[in-house]
């Protein structure tokens, strides 16, 4: 699956790399709750509609992690519920929740010349997007 192919595309049709504008435009339903302080969020589907919960006591910029993270769920893998899979089966998930990661780093990080970063290490890069380095780390390892 060519993750930085599927961002590319979706960017340039709705010209956008917010993940909360591309919710919208994709009609995807999302909602900020309060949550417990573990859970980021999840997605499930609903008489066919794409719903997406965003743990609202989070700040800003990790609520725009998640919903990134989210619709890469929504996207990649709309039909599965890892919450079902992980209860209910021994099918791994982790695959699909590095390819939601995937998407996310890909999709946060859209516009960013990284070129202007030489010489810099991962921690600093990260401090200065405001972009966690484990993020980070899954656009890096495939190279720029």
């Amino acid at each position: 699956m060519k993750i930085k192919r599927i961002v590319r595309s979706l960017v340039k049709k709705y010209k956008t790399s917010d993940p909360f504008e591309l919710m919208d435009a994709l009609d995807i339903i999302y909602i900020k709750h309060p949550l417990p302080e573990n859970v980021r969020g999840f997605y499930f589907t609903k008489l066919r509609r794409k719903i997406v919960v965003i743990n609202s006591i989070y700040e800003k910029r990790r609520q725009i992690l998640t919903a990134a993270h989210k619709l890469g769920h929504c996207i990649l893998h709309p039909k599965m519920n890892a919450i079902f899979l992980e209860l209910n089966t021994f099918m791994v998930t982790s695959k699909y929740e590095n390819e939601a990661g995937k998407f996310a780093a890909e999709l946060l990080t859209y516009e960013i010349d990284f070129t202007v970063y030489e010489g810099y290490v991962m921690e600093q890069i990260a401090c200065a997007l405001d972009i966690p380095e484990n993020v980070l780390r899954l656009i890096l390892r495939e190279g720029i």
